[in-house]
């Protein structure tokens, strides 16, 4: 099965950013009720149970949500991940504390983000100079609780089976 530890988000205005964005990029839009910030990619495993006791101590970190502000675009010199940002810095405690829990690293940083669409080009970076109200307000939350997901990849996109919260 397909893992990932993820914490779901809320993200209002998400109609009207679509809309708005739309006509800037071909792309795959995240649906709605699949939003997250990823903690952990873990990929292919077996079963959960190993991982599900090992991040038990989890469960007695307190947090609260966090605020999502801003946009940002992974990829470079052609942007393929367009997302909503958040504070790394306010989540790297846990981050450590997921990867001593697991006994595992992550080759690339850390970035907190969520994932609001997969870019295949751009017809236009004028997006940047666009005013909406919306690009000044805070763009949703992020949950507290971490979840362990199971992902099943689907012709028409994946399938989010939360199998524990953390």
């Amino acid at each position: 099965m397909r893992l990932f530890l993820g914490s779901f988000a809320t993200v209002e205005f998400y109609d009207d950013i679509r809309r708005d964005l739309q006509p800037f990029f071909e792309g795959r839009w995240v649906a709605p009720q699949h939003l997250h910030m990823t903690w952990f990619f873990l990929g292919e495993r077996e079963s959960p149970e190993k991982i599900v006791d090992a991040l038990q101590p989890l469960k007695t970190i307190g947090r609260r949500p966090l605020a999502i502000q801003g946009f940002g675009m992974f990829g470079k010199p052609d942007p393929k991940i367009f997302y909503l940002k958040t504070s790394t810095k306010a989540l790297l405690p846990i981050y450590r504390r997921i990867e001593e829990l697991l006994g595992e690293r992550v080759r690339s940083p850390f970035r907190a983000h969520v994932t609001l669409a997969r870019i295949k080009r751009f017809r236009s970076f004028g997006f940047r100079h666009l005013e909406r109200p919306w690009m000044s307000e805070p763009l949703g939350t992020i949950e507290p609780t971490i979840r362990l997901v199971e992902s099943r990849l689907t012709p028409s996109g994946p399938v989010y089976i939360p199998l524990e919260t953390f």
